[in-house]
């Protein structure tokens, strides 16, 4: 097992859930177009937001065509991870010893954040089955608040090893079909705009719950009104409003890549964390209170 401490005990005091918070488990796919629009720094963020609210999170690595949430994080271990997972869970033998085993444990404040690395080699992928993901997933939400997964962007079917009988992008589409909520992320440039734009009927027929963020959001990719532009362009195309919108902030996204830790490690005020956090907070972390004055507003 191992072991990192992303926040620093000098640098933070531990957190207790407020008694008017509501905890509800879910699991949440992070799925994006190819082409890089930020769905693994999405995911690892967002795990560590729910994390530092004190949740148990275990996020997966389920892209089984370029893993690198281990990587992101700083790992240097070789964990055999995913692949050892669904391999014990064909054996019946998977349980949170095992979890603890094969994740790579982090601690923020006083929740408890692990990463299942994906798969050492992507050749791998027929490891990888629908009824494989289902037994990890059952077996996570025993003892896990949230589990976050990273899936790959190919969603095509029919793509078959030879000889194979699993499909190449199964993973994909069974966490999309399995989660309770997925997480569609755009990257707010014309080229990521249009890929998200040929993709995207295909996670609405995968996923009943969905939500599109759009991420690294600037003027010198759009010109101006960039949110303007990106609101009409969904709504026009898809009828749906957007969830959450991630501003452009490099600087301390470089950073924290370099530093290989999330962003609330890294610079707290940092525009793109404090977006992520919010969306975290309205979205999985619902004050009742603040929820009811909202639903009354709107009676």
């Amino acid at each position: 097992m191992f072991s990192k401490e992303i926040w620093p005990m000098n640098r933070a005091r531990k957190r207790k859930l407020q008694p008017n918070i509501e905890i509800q488990k879910a699991t949440i796919c992070v799925w994006g177009p190819t082409g890089s629009p930020g769905k693994t720094t999405f995911a690892v963020n967002l795990g560590c937001e729910l994390a530092l609210a004190g949740h148990r999170v275990l996020l997966i690595d389920l892209d089984t065509y370029a893993p690198s949430m281990a990587d992101f994080l700083g790992s240097t271990e070789r964990s055999p991870g995913l692949s050892a997972a669904a391999r014990l869970v064909g054996q019946g033998r998977f349980d949170l010893d095992q979890i603890d085993r094969l994740a790579i444990q982090f601690s923020a404040g006083a929740g408890k954040l692990a990463v299942l690395p994906g798969l050492r080699s992507s050749a791998r992928w027929p490891e990888i089955t629908r009824e494989r993901i289902e037994g990890l997933l059952d077996e996570a939400m025993r003892h896990f608040d949230f589990v976050v997964m990273d899936v790959a962007s190919p969603l095509e079917v029919a793509i078959r090893q030879v000889g194979g009988a699993v499909d190449r992008n199964v993973a994909a589409r069974s966490a999309l079909e399995i989660s309770t909520k997925t997480i569609a992320l755009l990257a707010a440039d014309p080229v990521g705009a249009k890929r998200f734009l040929d993709a995207f009927d295909h996670v609405l027929s995968l996923s009943k719950n969905v939500q599109i963020v759009v991420n690294r959001l600037r003027s010198s990719a759009l010109g101006a009104k960039p949110r303007q532009q990106i609101d009409d362009l969904v709504k026009t195309a898809f009828q749906r409003e957007i969830a959450a919108t991630i501003p452009s902030d490099s600087e301390a996204c470089d950073k924290a890549l370099f530093e290989m830790v999330p962003l609330a490690m890294m610079k707290r005020s940092s525009p793109a964390r404090q977006a992520i956090a919010q969306f975290t907070r309205l979205n999985f972390l619902a004050d009742k209170e603040h929820m009811r004055l909202r639903v009354a507003k709107l009676d």
